[in-house]
């Protein structure tokens, strides 16, 4: 087999970072080398975001960029930025007679899977030319992404696909399709393999965990799915490795929810929320009216008997239509009354195809960024705090980013990693012969603009 060299370029999702892992190790195997430098491929693969219209312009934008720098290489994009118009509109290259398309190839996001199989590989050696479009039929049932390894030090583990719940903002249901949960037998097998090759770290991903099981009801439901894999896998890799979950919804903290998490030895005490607003009646505009923000506090509360500390991050959007000073002042003050460790703060992104986009009272650009600012500076706050409340914790473990061929590097220059509470660290005068996989043991010593700077400890008896 012909060796050919290829190129990924990976924006959005953490589910979008797996599925670019589960094409390179596909291409790999069919004879695919890797290169860092686009210049240098046969193949360069851009896989789209469209979450927000920055996530369009930015795909948009690489695809002319990758053109100009990389000219003899079949050009492809994929992912959910795939099947928007806008960036698949030809453009007007300087010296061209006629407009020339973004991309040689487009695969949309329904039908990514079918670039695991043999098709690069026939586009980068038989000098044929590729069509623009080569759209099929959605793939049924869960997608056929797996993966043995991962090029950072903290795999993915996509254990769900798709969303069913139209929120009214979103364009995800329309590129992603309908939800479809992958067969738990399949996951433990991937998390097993990713523990035993060395990860100290694995984060649970799905695009809406809440619906995993709802097209497969013999495989449960989220939660009774994580009970079952930390059954599963702590005997063998407690105090070794742990889990992290990538989102959760409020309404999915009830007590169930609560008691799930409490029975697992290897979940992380960390929760990243999909918030998105406090003020009930924007998330009722939102079409997320099924839960309240109240939920999430209460959550904490019984989460805090048996995790005293705990990492607290959410999604929010800022200016979505409608959106009054008092439903600002809400969020303000619920963030204030919540221990948030950070917060991801969007203004909201109109996409076309969402019933929002219809929607009165969209609010001008500058007073939402005005708005985001604001909230953003209430959670700098939080943070702030909360980090340098871990100054005085006696030990924590780092699961540190040292990727394969990059740990004597990473020694000279500083090692980074996070905690068990998804604070970054930065380890500071590492030992030489120090074991830089598993859970490292070591103490903060101090904080900088990233985050905390932490020491190794000998003797790890101070960590819960």
């Amino acid at each position: 087999m012909s060796t050919w060299k290829f190129h990924l370029l990976t924006f959005g999702c953490k589910v979008n970072q797996y599925e670019s892992q589960a094409l390179r190790e596909a291409w790999q195997r069919q004879g695919g080398e890797e290169c860092d430098d686009p210049a240098l491929a046969d193949i360069v693969c851009v896989n789209s975001c469209a979450i927000t219209a920055k996530g369009e312009r930015d795909a948009r934008a690489a695809l002319l960029r990758l053109r100009r720098i990389a000219p003899q290489a079949r050009l492809v994009l994929t992912g959910c930025a795939a099947q928007l118009p806008g960036v698949l509109a030809p453009v007007r290259r300087r010296g061209a007679q006629q407009p020339q398309p973004t991309a040689d190839l487009i695969i949309p996001q329904a039908d990514k899977a079918r670039l695991l199989d043999a098709l690069l590989p026939s586009l980068a050696t038989d000098g044929q030319q590729a069509p623009q479009d080569m759209t099929t039929s959605s793939v049924q049932g869960f997608p056929p992404f797996a993966i043995d390894g991962f090029r950072r030090a903290r795999p993915v583990l996509k254990v769900q696909d798709g969303c069913e719940h139209r929120c009214t903002y979103c364009i995800v249901p329309l590129t992603r399709g309908r939800c479809r949960s992958r067969e738990p037998q399949a996951i433990l097998a991937e998390a097993r393999r990713l523990l035993r090759a060395g990860h100290a770290e694995i984060m649970i991903s799905g695009i809406n965990l809440r619906q995993y099981g709802r097209d497969k009801p013999e495989f449960g439901d989220f939660w009774s799915l994580l009970v079952w894999l930390d059954q599963q896998l702590a005997p063998e890799f407690a105090g070794k490795a742990r889990l992290r979950i990538s989102s959760l919804e409020p309404g999915q903290l009830d007590s169930r929810g609560v008691d799930s998490l409490l029975s697992c030895r290897l979940v992380c005490p960390h929760l990243h929320i999909s918030l998105q607003h406090a003020s009930h009646q924007v998330l009722r505009r939102m079409g997320r009216g099924h839960y309240r923000a109240e939920a999430l506090q209460q959550a904490v509360q019984a989460l805090s008997v048996h995790w005293p500390v705990m990492g607290l991050g959410a999604d929010i959007i800022l200016g979505f239509p409608g959106e009054t000073e008092a439903d600002v002042d809400c969020l303000l003050d619920f963030v204030a009354a919540t221990p948030f460790s950070y917060a991801h703060v969007f203004p909201y992104s109109s996409r076309p195809g969402t019933a929002a986009a219809g929607f009165a009272g969209h609010i001008a650009p500058q007073e939402k960024q005005e708005r985001a600012r604001r909230v953003r500076d209430a959670v700098a706050r939080q943070q702030e705090a909360f980090r340098r409340a871990q100054l005085a914790l006696p030990a924590m473990l780092l699961a540190a980013d040292v990727a394969d061929g990059q740990e004597k590097q990473r020694r000279t220059t500083g090692i980074r990693g996070v905690n068990e509470f998804y604070v970054p660290c930065r380890l500071v005068a590492p030992v030489p012969a120090m074991p830089l996989s598993g859970l490292v043991p070591v103490r903060p010593t101090g904080l900088d603009a990233s985050g905390l700077l932490v020491e190794p400890v000998e003797t790890p008896d101070a960590i819960r």
